[in-house]
């Protein structure tokens, strides 16, 4: 089966580019030179009362300067281009919050790259898997696992939420994991009880033109 992504979707995986792009570039830029003045005040302010709101400033810049990188990080992890699945999954899992859900990652080492638009695909499916397990499943561990699974890959996101009935789920964003893991040639495959949902994926391996 052909991995080449439709039309649409490399449309919309280049306006996700495009848009971490303006906000890291343009809306990072701006947020920074504000946190640099903001710093600058708080300086010139000593034993001034005025300086703690300064202060203020330059704590809110920081978090709304974390927070942009977070979000065109989101839109379009660099590590995924650059170094791979495994990398992109790793630096996804690493930018959950610290809180009461334990998330985890785990790989085998020197795993084959997939082509690129299952690299996204895919990505993309445990980007949508995650963010439903910590917003709707109430679950307290989630596990993302990359291995081997003869030629190609396996990539399962395990959760032990509350579940849910498949046959009822018809939400969008379950709806656009299968159509995603459909146009890529991606077997996938999900299973929910009362005891978790478990998503596994079939990643093919990439063909000798792909890149």
């Amino acid at each position: 089966m052909s991995t080449r992504a439709p039309d649409w979707m490399d449309r919309l995986d280049a306006e996700r580019r495009a848009l971490a792009r303006d906000l890291h570039d343009d809306l990072g830029q701006i947020l920074g030179a504000l946190r640099m003045s903001a710093h600058s005040l708080s300086a010139s302010l000593v034993d001034d009362p005025r300086e703690t709101l300064a202060d203020d400033v330059v704590v809110l810049t920081d978090a709304a300067l974390a927070r942009v990188r977070a979000v065109a990080h989101g839109l379009h992890p660099p590590q995924l281009a650059s170094h791979g699945l495994e990398a992109a999954l790793r630096q996804l899992v690493d930018g959950v919050p610290l809180g009461e859900v334990d998330v985890r990652f785990e790989s085998e080492s020197g795993l084959p790259r997939p082509a690129p638009p299952v690299e996204i695909a895919a990505y993309r499916i445990a980007q949508e898997a995650l963010a439903n397990a910590l917003r709707h499943a109430q679950a307290r561990c989630v596990r993302i696992e990359l291995q081997a699974d003869g030629d190609a890959l396996r990539l399962r996101i395990t959760d032990d939420g509350r579940g849910h009935d498949l046959s009822a789920a018809h939400g969008f964003g379950r709806a656009a994991m299968r159509d995603r893991a459909a146009l890529a040639g991606i077997d996938f495959d999900e299973t929910a009880s009362t005891g978790g949902t478990r998503i596994t994926l079939r990643l093919p391996p990439a063909g000798p033109d792909a890149g």
